[in-house]
C-alpha cells in the first residue's frame, strides 16, 4: 500500500513538472540562462559574476557601472583587485575546498599553462565563436596575438587584451650635447654608437643603466636576445645562435668599453631608474608604465628632458633579424563558472573600457581601434605612430613553467659579463647553454 502511494506521488510530480516546463515554454521564457545570455537566473534574481583584475589600472575604471547599468535585473557584476601577485595559489585552494571561484579573473599570460595544468580553466573558443558572431567588427579590432599567444593544445584559454612593451629611453639634452638623433636609430649597431657618442659628450657619465643584481630579472638580455633573433625554446633562448653570440658579444662590447657600470651588479630595478632619473645616465631599457612615473617628476619633462624609441629588432639595420616583445596579462573564464557566457560579456566590457584604462595608468591596448583613438595623444603624448607600430608588431614574450629557473642562469650570465670577464661570447654560450638545457 505504502509502495503504491509513493509511485502516485512520483506520477504526480512528474505530472505538475510537465505543466510547468509547458506553461513556461507557451509564455516564450527560457529557463537557459547560460545561453540565453541576457535573462536571469530561475529564480528572477539576475547572474552575479565576481571578477577578479591582477591591479585596479587593468580592469575597467567604473568597476563595472555602467556594465551593471546596461544589464540591470540580468546580471550584476562585482570587481575585486588581487594585487598580490597569489592569484594563481588562492584559486589552488579555492578549488582544493570545493570553495566557489571567481567567474573572470586576469592574470600574467605566462602563467596560463600553469592555470590549465591545474584545472582551473575553461577553454574560451565557444564564447570566442559567439563574440565574433555577435560582435563580429569589434572582434576584428582584436590583434591576432591576443588570442595566439593563449592557445594550448590547440584550445584558446584567454585573450590577452593589453600588453606593457619595453622601450629605451634617453636623455635628450645629453645626446644633443653629442650631436646624435636617437631617433635616427635603426639596429642594434645603432644603439651601441648612441652609447660611444654619450660618452664622448659627458665621459664621467654612465652611458646605460642596467640592473644586474641576482634575482632582480634580465629583462634587457631577453630583449636583446629577441631583437637580436635568438631563437626561444619556450623561455629558453639559444645562446648558441648567430643571435644569441652577436647579443652576447654586444654586451661584452659594452661592458668593455664602459659603457655601462660594473657597479650595476648591485643595481635593482629602482637604483637603475634612479641613475637615468637624476640624468646621470644617457639610456636606459624600461616599461611602458614608467613614461607614467617620469611625467610626474617635477621638471623632468617628456621631450625636454627625454624621449623614447623601440628597441631595433636588426642587429646592423640592412634586415629585420628578430622582433620586439611584449608582456601581456590574460583575461580567463576559470572552470568553476556557471555563468560562462555572462562572464565573456564582462570580458567584452574590459576591451571596450581599453582607452579608460589608459587614462587610469594602464598599458597599450591589442585593439587597432582603439590604437587609433585620438585620446591616447593626450593620455600618452609619447606614444608616437613609431612605437605604435613597434608595439602592433611585437611578438610574445618567451615564457615556460620553468621560466623562474631560466632567468636565474641568465642572471648569473649577465652579471659575469656586467662585472667583466675576458670569455668570448662563444665560450660564455657553451658554458651557459648545457645548464639551460638542462632545466
Amino acid at each position: 500500500m505504502k509502495s503504491h502511494s509513493r509511485r502516485g506521488l512520483r506520477f504526480g510530480s512528474l505530472f505538475l513538472a510537465m505543466v510547468l516546463v509547458l506553461a513556461a515554454c507557451d509564455s516564450g521564457e527560457s529557463t537557459d540562462t547560460t545561453t540565453a545570455g541576457t535573462g536571469g537566473e530561475a529564480s528572477g534574481e539576475p547572474v552575479e559574476l565576481l571578477v577578479w583584475a591582477s591591479r585596479d589600472w587593468y580592469a575597467p575604471p567604473d568597476n563595472y557601472d555602467a556594465f551593471n547599468e546596461r544589464h540591470e535585473g540580468e546580471i550584476h557584476v562585482t570587481l575585486d583587485v588581487q594585487a598580490n601577485d597569489d592569484i594563481l595559489q588562492q584559486l589552488q585552494r579555492m578549488q582544493d575546498a570545493d570553495q566557489p571561484m571567481p567567474d573572470l579573473v586576469q592574470d600574467d599570460t605566462f602563467l596560463i599553462e600553469a592555470y590549465n595544468a591545474a584545472g582551473l580553466v575553461m577553454p574560451f573558443d565557444e564564447q570566442m565563436a559567439t563574440w565574433e558572431e555577435e560582435d563580429p567588427e569589434e572582434f576584428a579590432n582584436i590583434l591576432p596575438i591576443a588570442w595566439e599567444e593563449n592557445v594550448l593544445d590547440g584550445q584558446t584559454l584567454g585573450s590577452s587584451l593589453t600588453a606593457n612593451f619595453d622601450i629605451l629611453y634617453y636623455n635628450v639634452p645629453w645626446f644633443e650635447e653629442a650631436g646624435f638623433d636617437p631617433s635616427t636609430i635603426d639596429s642594434l649597431d645603432g644603439v651601441l654608437e648612441a652609447l660611444r657618442a654619450a660618452q664622448a659628450a659627458r665621459p664621467d657619465g654612465i652611458p646605460l643603466t642596467v640592473q644586474a643584481l641576482p634575482t632582480t630579472g634580465v629583462t634587457l638580455l631577453k630583449t636583446f636576445f629577441s631583437a637580436a633573433g635568438a631563437p626561444f625554446e619556450g623561455a629558453t633562448p639559444d645562446l648558441q645562435s648567430p643571435g644569441g653570440i652577436y647579443t652576447l658579444e654586444w654586451f661584452l662590447t659594452a661592458a668593455e668599453e664602459g659603457l655601462m657600470p660594473a657597479d650595476a651588479i648591485s643595481w635593482d630595478e629602482d637604483q637603475a631608474r634612479g641613475v637615468f632619473l637624476a640624468q646621470d645616465a644617457a639610456m636606459i631599457l624600461d616599461g611602458f608604465t614608467v613614461a607614467g612615473d617620469l611625467s610626474e617628476e617635477p621638471g623632468f619633462d617628456y621631450e625636454t628632458v627625454w624621449n623614447v624609441i623601440p628597441v631595433p629588432a636588426s642587429q646592423t639595420g640592412a634586415q629585420q633579424d628578430g622582433n620586439q616583445i611584449s608582456n601581456a596579462r590574460t583575461w580567463f573564464l576559470t572552470s568553476g563558472t556557471e555563468h560562462p557566457y555572462e562572464a565573456g560579456l564582462a570580458m567584452r566590457y574590459v576591451n571596450e573600457t581599453l582607452v579608460d584604462q589608459a587614462a587610469n595608468g594602464s598599458v597599450p591596448m591589442r585593439n587597432s581601434r582603439h590604437l587609433e583613438d585620438p585620446r591616447l595623444d593626450e593620455i600618452w603624448p609619447f606614444f608616437t605612430d613609431q612605437l605604435r607600430e613597434a608595439y602592433a608588431g611585437s611578438a610574445s614574450v618567451p615564457a615556460a613553467l620553468n621560466g623562474g629557473d631560466v632567468e636565474a642562469i641568465l642572471e648569473q650570465l649577465f652579471g659575469e659579463i656586467v662585472v667583466g670577464t675576458d670569455k668570448t661570447a662563444q665560450e660564455l654560450a657553451d658554458e651557459y647553454q648545457p645548464q639551460l638545457d638542462e632545466l
